[in-house]
């Protein structure tokens, strides 16, 4: 967690010199590919792939209320599964939106677990919050690459005994609307 937390204090540094491009967006909408690394209770880590769709609205240059979904899929001992997260919070840019947009967030939602019929585990749904961060860079005023998003999640499905403890990586493309 240090090394993540070094890693967005660096690129928030970085980013500095972009200073004196500010637009920011007062909707952005986008979606993309993410990468879950999961922690099987009693169970060695396993891997899943998916996707991402995000929507934030801005109230200023660097607070916004974002919308968080993603669904991703794996096969571990032998059984399918497919675990959705549904997250609202606060996103905040501490820079403002530039050519490069460092942005932190801490969402809270639901997790849901779907397995493949032959197992014979039902679906559960529960609890689940995620912190972290991220970068965009800008391409064009309507237009912005998520370069990289890198979340903790804690999900509490299965009887949240014990959570399970997951990092999430994201990328993808916002389509960005209106001025602030």
């Amino acid at each position: 967690m240090k090394t993540i937390f070094g890693a967005m204090v660096l690129l928030a540094i970085a980013s500095m010199p972009t200073l004196a491009q500010d637009s920011t967006p007062a909707f952005e909408a986008g979606g993309g590919y993410t990468f879950r690394s999961f922690n099987v209770p009693e169970s060695p880590r396993f891997n899943s792939n998916g996707w991402n769709a995000t929507v934030d609205g801005n109230f200023n240059r660097w607070l916004g209320l974002a919308a968080d979904f993603d669904g991703t899929y794996g096969t571990n001992t032998g059984i399918d599964i497919h675990q959705y997260t549904f997250m609202f919070g606060p996103r905040i840019y501490p820079m403002g939106h530039h050519r490069l947009t460092p942005f932190v967030h801490a969402l809270f939602g639901v997790s849901r677990f779907d397995f493949g019929s032959s197992s014979g585990i039902p679906s559960d749904s529960d609890f689940g919050f995620s912190i972290g961060g991220g970068v965009d860079y800008t391409v064009t005023p309507m237009i912005a690459i998520r370069v990289g998003e890198v979340d903790y999640e804690r999900t509490d499905n299965l009887g949240g005994n014990p959570d399970q403890n997951n990092v999430k990586v994201k990328v993808g493309v916002l389509f960005r609307f209106g001025q602030k």
